[in-house]
């Protein structure tokens, strides 16, 4: 069993006060720095709104994804669409839309930061491949046009946009490879990157047919997946695996491994129908995601 990392989150009023190490690091010592500054522009939020009649369920994170195209395509964890669209129509929910969010800094002048501000394109699935749990998710509107740009200048002020397309890489990082991830976790309202490494060579999760069963009743394959070793948290599901100092997206973070809470230091006590994260995060490597663009002949950058 595996808990995913998506699981919609509501829109709480996160503010968080973090104060700032007095040793810092000298821009440009670690190759992570400039990584993340090149894949920042391509990360988006997916955003949910829903009739349901609790407030709650209204609106709120499903998840992260990663611009791939110019022509306004995204790719997800297939889940953070269909999973949250199931949880949100099994409470009374009969309208449901998603939403990509493009990082925006609406506030101008000198010194000025607006982080957690977003401009919001409805979006719907184009295509997925639920064997890998992969989505590409098309946009109502491509959000590199000029109308784009257009509709969320207020007055004079045209808002900076902070937007770029990801390269793929569909070669496999060795067990031990630094990487990184990329998202929008809980309801922290600015990107969130994390550090780890990869932790196991990639392992399907098959069945075995069994004895008596008619033929063909059980798929050859689940999925093809790595491990990677970070307490990943709901909400970064979809966003970007990528290498330090390469910029290049290796695979997408679909979920967590959980692990038995126990009741003892002994271990000898489980507590029951409880789990925790397991520092083990559950990474889709990204030749699914570009067979899958490849199939609907969407242009993307590869190295």
């Amino acid at each position: 069993m595996k808990i995913y990392a998506c699981t919609f989150i509501i829109f709480s009023g996160f503010l968080g006060n973090h104060v700032a190490s007095a040793q810092l690091h000298k821009p440009g010592t670690d190759p992570a720095v400039a990584s993340i500054a090149q894949m920042k522009p391509s990360v988006v939020q997916i955003k949910f709104k829903s009739d349901a009649t609790k407030p709650e369920y209204q609106e709120g994170v499903a998840g992260t994804g990663i611009v791939v195209s110019d022509e306004g395509y995204v790719l997800t964890a297939a889940h953070v669409i269909t999973e949250t669209e199931a949880a949100l129509r099994a409470s009374n929910a009969t309208k449901v839309e998603f939403f990509a969010g493009i990082s925006i800094d609406a506030i101008a002048g000198p010194g000025a930061n607006s982080r957690g501000s977003f401009a919001y394109i409805p979006c719907t699935i184009k295509d997925s491949d639920p064997a890998h749990d992969i989505a590409i998710l098309q946009l109502a509107q491509s959000p590199f046009s000029e109308a784009f740009r257009l509709g969320i200048k207020t007055g004079d002020k045209e808002p900076r946009v902070t937007l770029g397309v990801a390269k793929l890489d569909q070669t496999l990082p060795p067990e031990g490879q630094t990487v990184l991830v990329s998202g929008y976790p809980l309801s922290i309202p600015t990107l969130v990157t994390q550090k780890g490494m990869i932790a196991s060579q990639t392992f399907r999760v098959a069945q075995t047919q069994r004895p008596n069963a008619p033929a063909g009743s059980v798929p050859a394959e689940i999925e093809d997946a790595i491990l990677f070793d970070a307490v990943v948290n709901p909400g970064i599901s979809g966003g970007p695996v990528y290498l330090p100092g390469e910029h290049s997206v290796v695979g997408i973070c679909d979920a967590y491994e959980p692990s038995a809470i126990f009741a003892t230091q002994r271990l000898q006590t489980v507590v029951p129908a409880a789990a925790q994260n397991s520092g083990l995060a559950v990474v889709i490597p990204i030749q699914y995601a570009i067979a899958l663009l490849q199939k609907n002949k969407i242009e993307t950058k590869l190295p």
